[in-house]
């Protein structure tokens, strides 16, 4: 009897293996999908940045504005945001310099989803005025040294000019020095351009590592018109 009993045990496990085993050697659908490292995000700005206003750690965020799909599905929607925050700012020099800041984007939240880790780094951003992007997300804006002189040259023909009035050629000399002193105590006063991104910039993101995610179920496969 006991050997009898045994036997129906195990006959049942094999049963019970025999059905589970094609739903386990099927792919899960909606199952986790990895973005590779390289794959461009873009974005529009949430928020408005600038050397001036903005310290070292404010957050931000931006809109996903173009969906991305990994083979023909959806998984990262139009409208998922992406947040980040400031890691430094440096704003312009008095003389010579120009505005920098490191943006840092470190998460990404679809459409009724939860947020997920990423690392990225900006690639182009499309503000207002004149920036450019270097190594590791670092906006610098346009340089203030060409303004900066013609601050100094103009009070300094103006002395001369003052100058020559009042004593020839060398009161034209006494007059260039004085302006030029009146024009480098204008420029130490005042500070070069600082950089702002204006909420709205276009702003392109790219992969560091690979991007962990799981697919919007609820939308259908892509299919290429």
């Amino acid at each position: 009897m006991i050997k009898v009993r045994a036997t129906g045990v195990w006959s049942f496990m094999v049963v019970l293996l025999l059905a589970c085993c094609p739903a386990l050697s099927e792919p899960q659908a909606g199952g986790e999908i990895v973005l590779e490292k390289g794959t461009k995000i873009y974005l529009h700005l949430n928020d408005h940045l600038s050397t001036k206003l903005n310290r070292d750690g404010d957050v931000f965020t931006a809109e996903v504005v173009v969906p991305v799909f990994f083979k023909g599905r959806l998984v990262i929607p139009k409208g998922s945001i992406v947040t980040g925050y400031v890691s430094r700012i440096q704003r312009p020099g008095r003389f010579r310099g120009k505005a920098m800041m490191n943006l840092v984007f470190d998460s990404i939240q679809t459409p009724g989803g939860k947020a997920v880790s990423l690392v990225a780094s900006l690639l182009q951003v499309n503000p207002d005025g004149k920036a450019a992007v270097g190594t590791e997300g670092t906006v610098t804006g346009e340089g203030s040294a060409g303004k900066d002189a013609a601050t100094v040259a103009k009070p300094g023909l103006a002395g001369a000019g003052i100058g020559a009035i009042a004593g020839g050629g060398k009161g034209a000399a006494i007059g260039t020095g004085i302006g030029a002193v009146a024009g480098l105590a204008t420029v130490f006063a005042t500070r070069g351009k600082d950089l702002e991104l204006r909420r709205g910039s276009s702003m392109e993101i790219v992969l560091d590592r690979p991007l962990t995610l799981l697919p919007d179920t609820s939308s259908p496969p892509h299919r290429p018109r």
